[in-house]
């Protein structure tokens, strides 16, 4: 037993009004509070040391009908799970390429060169020697995918000597600079806390222009997400 031509045509039709009143019952659930909508939220393991996740948070609390996840991927993976619907909303620090999805710049956050408490003393401003600095500190790299192969070339360049470890989180980079082990380059959007809690200081920097990170708020064209959700990330200050 087999579909006639006409048959196929019409299974087309059937499958987008069976598709249709599905997504009408659910609708239906969701309005009369039977269940919730699932938003699910994927961000780059940077961003969590951001109050992106505290913003997140806050909105589940205050509009009970959605039921907020929340995912951490690396940025290059992220907009392949927004493309593939494994997620909703993507944070990343790359933009769309992708021909269903769009991107939009949330924020552009300057670097600041992070160094041990005792380094230096922001208060009296007494000058740095940059080249005993990076002589005397590892430098932690590459936990910014986004910019890391510029700054690479850039430390390479102005100072040949220096001892550079790799390391893929910026949650590790803060600890270990915070224990005096070395200095890195860091987003000012995550350093925040520390400077009001004294952790660790910030050495003005000029050997070098230092690029911005960047931000991205990525979707699947077309999609209907919840309009007070992007507004709330759009208008947090998200560092």
């Amino acid at each position: 037993v087999a579909l006639t031509k006409e048959g196929k045509q019409f299974l087309v039709e059937a499958e987008k009004m069976l598709e249709r009143i599905e997504s009408g019952v659910k609708q239906f659930k969701v309005t009369i509070g039977r269940i919730k909508e699932p938003i699910i939220v994927v961000m780059s393991p940077l961003l969590v040391e951001t109050t992106l996740p505290h913003v997140l948070y806050h909105f589940g609390i205050q509009y009970p009908q959605y039921d907020v996840s929340i995912l951490v991927e690396e940025s290059a993976k992220i907009e392949e799970m927004i493309a593939s619907k494994k997620a909703h909303i993507g944070i990343s620090l790359f933009p769309s390429k992708h021909r269903h999805t769009q991107s939009e710049l949330l924020l552009e956050s300057p670097l600041e060169l992070v160094v041990p408490l005792d380094e230096y003393d922001d208060e009296t401003g007494m000058a740095v020697d940059m080249e005993q600095l990076f002589k005397q500190y590892s430098l932690f790299i590459n936990h910014i995918p986004s910019i890391s192969d510029e700054i690479n070339h850039q430390i390479k360049t102005h100072f040949p000597s220096t001892k550079t470890i790799s390391i893929s989180q910026s949650y590790i980079v803060k600890r270990f600079i915070k224990d005096g082990l070395g200095i890195s380059f860091l987003p000012k959007m995550i350093t925040r806390r520390e400077m009001m809690e004294g952790r660790f200081n910030i050495v003005p920097f000029s050997h070098f222009e230092l690029p911005t990170v960047q931000v991205f708020l990525l979707m699947n064209k077309g999609d209907n997400v919840s309009h007070d959700l992007l507004e709330l990330i759009k208008t947090s200050y998200i560092g």
